[in-house]
């Protein structure tokens, strides 16, 4: 990680850009330690749309937890419709996968996976699919929302720079969501030159 200035100072290759970030724990308002809770949540992913300064129209996908359980898929988009409601009341515009269903879940590094698959779906401007999906649970009203599931892989658009958010849930009440934002374009480099400058140091004058 850097700070953006840094890195356009020092001409280093940039994946992504993280434009804000929140983390908070419901863990004393849940029923149980590691039962899912809807306002955490949604609060967790409204103050990461505060902190990035945009809202949520700007967002176009969202790479879930996604645990793809019964009961906390559910509660997860619901705490999404929550904070998404806020400043936006479109539907079907945000797809949202999650890197589980593609590799399994990896435990304490499930959202360091989330993290680097959004960076590479921003750089290459492809949303994965999430495999294995045909129907949602029965209990997401998606239709009344503004997500759907990305099942296929995609070309991803967008009017502005592509933002996405990545949600991770822990055990005992911790929740974060970053959200990102593709890199800005490159800026000029030598290699678009006719003809190169090759700067030599000596000892001597001669």
């Amino acid at each position: 990680l850097k700070r953006l200035s840094d890195a356009l100072d020092d001409g280093d290759t940039i994946h992504a850009v993280i434009k804000g970030s929140a983390v908070n724990n419901d863990g004393s308002v849940k029923v149980g330690y590691l039962a899912p809770g809807v306002h955490g949540q949604a609060a967790v992913i409204t103050s990461a749309l505060a902190s990035a300064g945009g809202s949520a129209d700007s967002i176009s996908y969202v790479e879930t937890h996604g645990t793809g359980t019964l009961v906390g898929d559910p509660i997860e988009v619901e705490a999404l419709n929550e904070a998404f409601r806020a400043t936006t009341g479109r539907r079907g515009f945000c797809a949202i996968g999650s890197v589980k269903s593609n590799i399994g879940h990896l435990g304490e590094a499930a959202a360091a996976a989330s993290l680097i698959k959004a960076v590479m779906a921003l750089k290459h401007r492809q949303l994965p699919p999430s495999l294995g999906y045909e129907t949602p649970n029965p209990a997401i009203d998606f239709d009344d929302s503004p997500f759907f599931v990305n099942a296929a892989l995609r070309d991803w658009k967008g009017e502005g720079p592509l933002r996405c958010g990545v949600t991770a849930l822990g055990a005992g009440g911790t929740n974060c969501h970053v959200i990102l934002e593709e890199a800005p374009p490159a800026l000029p480099g030598e290699g678009e030159r006719a003809q190169q400058l090759i700067v030599l140091s000596a000892k001597t004058r001669t």
